[in-house]
Order: C-alpha cells, then sequence, then structure tokens
C-alpha cells in the first residue's frame, strides 16, 4: 500500500523535476498519508497487525495482544524518507493471563521492524514478553528474503 493523491492514475518518475522547481521527482501523483485508527487485534496465528510493502502508512493506537509471531509487523517501507511510516500510541501484550500451549511455546515479537530505513515509532507501550525468547523488539522484518 502506498497511497497516492491519484490512485488511479499512473506513477511517472521526472528525471527533469529539478528544473520545473518541484521537490519530488513523482509531483504528477505525489504520495499521500493513510491513517489507520484503533485496532484491537489478538490471539491471531501470526501478527495482530502486518503491513508488507508500504509508504506513508501510519498505526495509531493499535492495541494488540497474544500474537504468535508479532504484535505488529512491517516488512518493508517506501523510499518517502522522513520517518513517514509508522506506530504511534499502540499497546502491546505478549502474554495475557488468558494465555493457551501454542503461545506458551512460541517466542513472540512486540514489534517487527522493517528491513527498510524510514521507520518510526512512538509512544509504544510493552508488557509481559517475559518467557522463552520473546522480546519487544526485533529487527529486519522477512529478512531470509532475497
Amino acid at each position: 500500500m502506498i497511497p497516492r493523491k491519484y490512485p488511479c492514475k499512473s506513477v511517472t518518475y521526472d528525471h527533469d523535476y529539478e528544473s520545473k522547481n518541484q521537490t519530488d521527482p513523482f509531483w504528477q501523483n505525489p504520495a499521500i498519508t493513510a491513517d489507520f485508527y484503533d485496532l484491537t487485534s489478538w490471539k491471531n496465528g501470526r501478527n495482530g497487525a502486518i503491513a508488507e510493502k508500504v509508504g506513508d502508512v501510519r498505526f495509531h493506537n493499535f492495541k494488540v495482544a497474544d500474537n504468535k509471531l508479532a504484535g505488529i509487523e512491517f516488512s518493508v517501507t517506501d523510499h518517502h524518507g522522513d520517518n513517514t511510516t509508522r506506530i504511534n500510541g499502540a499497546l502491546i501484550v505478549g502474554r495475557t493471563n488468558n494465555s493457551e500451549l501454542a503461545l506458551e511455546i512460541s517466542e513472540p515479537y512486540g514489534i517487527i521492524n522493517p528491513r527498510t530505513e524510514n521507520f518510526r515509532v512512538d509512544g509504544a507501550r510493552f508488557f509481559n514478553f517475559d518467557w522463552n525468547e520473546a522480546a519487544a523488539l526485533s529487527s529486519c522484518s522477512h529478512c531470509f528474503h532475497p
């Protein structure tokens, strides 16, 4: 998901954008922000929320718990720069009192960060990552890909 101002229009790189006094080589169809708010997700077989290849996508106030791989995972962030892709104000719980065997034997992460740059996390709170090799943060989502 790489949201653009005109979603049905093609994305064209303008090699002469600077001579036209533009700061974005994709100025004819600029990137825009996609905001997602207040997701509550728990006990998923993989992640509470996952974003694969994304542009300026922002998750606000997500609440995730008891997920076997990760609370939230971003795989590849597009090259918009300025840390536009982000998580704001998340509540991430590794394990609640309502646990189950599949979770007890797993080693989840709170957030799995992307394998690219330009990603930011603000105001995330992490709880109960205190068993096996569970951890609040992990790096390099899907780094086994070529």
